[in-house]
């Protein structure tokens, strides 16, 4: 049986397995992480800013002082994770960053953001990985649950509207909203 783009529609196609596109290193990492993530992370209290950043210090995280991740914030790769003075990981924000994902001084991710640096190549029998960074620059405010996928760089001081999915660069002081994301207006700063 084919398809009406004639490609045909039989098991090697829906039987396929997936594939995992990392090695034993990286599973036994993350296999460790997640271990330390919920005895010494994930149930501190959300004030011990200094404790939670030097934990994932020790998973080679590159966070500046006065950073902060809250507690709920899950973080699947800590050694892909770069934040500078300032920049903020709210709570329930989740970092999927199989690539990796910096964020900018004073950068605000707000409450149950995802940020996702990874997705799979829907033409490929196997589901291939593909990934790429996300940059969140120097200012900018991502607001409640929005989407940032991977490739993705968030201008200087632009603002990201809640809700939002943004799957293109964001040019800096700008405001988008919406799904996908677009454009609303120039950010006036007072």
């Amino acid at each position: 049986m084919t398809t009406d783009s004639g490609h045909s529609s039989d098991d090697a196609f829906y039987g396929s397995s997936y594939r995992r596109e990392y090695g034993r290193l990286a599973f036994l990492l993350r296999l460790l992480w997640s271990v330390v993530y919920y005895s010494a992370f994930r149930y501190t209290p959300p004030g011990c800013f200094t404790w939670r950043r030097l934990i994932l210090q020790c998973f080679r995280a590159r966070l500046a002082p006065g950073s902060r991740v809250y507690p709920s914030v899950r973080i699947w790769a800590p050694w892909n994770l770069r934040m500078a003075r300032g920049a903020c990981l709210g709570p329930e924000v989740y970092c999927f960053n199989v690539a990796p994902v910096s964020i900018g001084q004073d950068a605000t991710v707000s409450f149950r953001t995802f940020l996702c640096s990874a997705s799979h190549d829907i033409d490929s029998i196997d589901r291939t990985l593909t990934s790429g960074p996300i940059t969140i620059e120097r200012g900018a405010w991502i607001f409640a649950d929005a989407f940032i996928g991977m490739n993705v760089t968030i201008g200087e001081g632009a603002i990201v509207g809640a809700r939002a999915v943004v799957v293109r660069d964001v040019r800096p002081f700008m405001v988008v909203a919406g799904n996908p994301a677009r454009e609303i207006r120039e950010r006036r700063l007072k």
